[in-house]
């Protein structure tokens, strides 16, 4: 017979917020940003995606490594005659060299998720966590009261926590949650 995981995680762990673990400088692009602005700092800093803010940090945008390539690679097709039962269509010509100059001068916010789904820093790990899964996010941009970005939540750190705590539930918890996250975070 299984046991409930959630029923022997301690209870002063369920509630430890997200911004135990968020990343609190996160890398950012503004929204006068060029595509090819933002694939120098995807690539410069090896990230697959980042928040886009306005000159008051607050959060306008969020971009990722999947949306640039979307864009890349869609070809667009063009009806030229419809009638009847039949339809002609003919699709764009243009190699993937003229459509990435066609796109590197582009504003960033063209090819930008508008409506972007933000954590809160007291929000628990565990609803961050169940948000991520539900979405199929990989990384959450984390604001104040004023939309104002404080941090970045990945998914990976949300696992590693969890994934530690999993693996160490059962032996003795003296350490407190910020030693014990150093803990997990360091861990070879």
């Amino acid at each position: 017979m299984s046991e409930i995981l959630s029923e022997r995680i301690p209870l002063e762990l369920q509630g430890t917020s997200v911004s135990e673990i968020m990343i609190k400088q996160p890398f950012v692009c503004t929204q006068d940003c060029t595509v090819s602005d933002v694939v120098r700092m995807l690539t410069e800093n090896g990230v697959s995606s980042m928040p886009i803010v306005d000159s008051g940090n607050r959060v306008v945008g969020f971009i990722s490594d999947g949306d640039i390539m979307g864009a890349v690679a869609q070809h667009r097709a063009h009806a030229i005659f419809t009638g009847g039962d039949a339809s002609m269509l003919y699709f764009d010509d243009q190699s993937l060299e003229q459509r990435i100059e066609g796109l590197k001068d582009r504003n960033v916010m063209d090819f930008a998720t508008r409506k972007v789904v933000c954590a809160r820093p007291d929000q628990s790990i565990a609803r961050v966590a169940a948000l991520l899964a539900k979405k199929k996010f990989k990384k959450l941009p984390v604001v104040d009261d004023e939309g104002v970005l404080v941090g970045v939540v990945r998914r990976s750190a949300i696992t590693k926590y969890l994934f530690g705590m999993i693996v160490r539930y059962g032996k003795p918890l003296s350490l407190g949650l910020s030693n014990l996250w150093h803990e997990l975070m360091c861990a070879p």
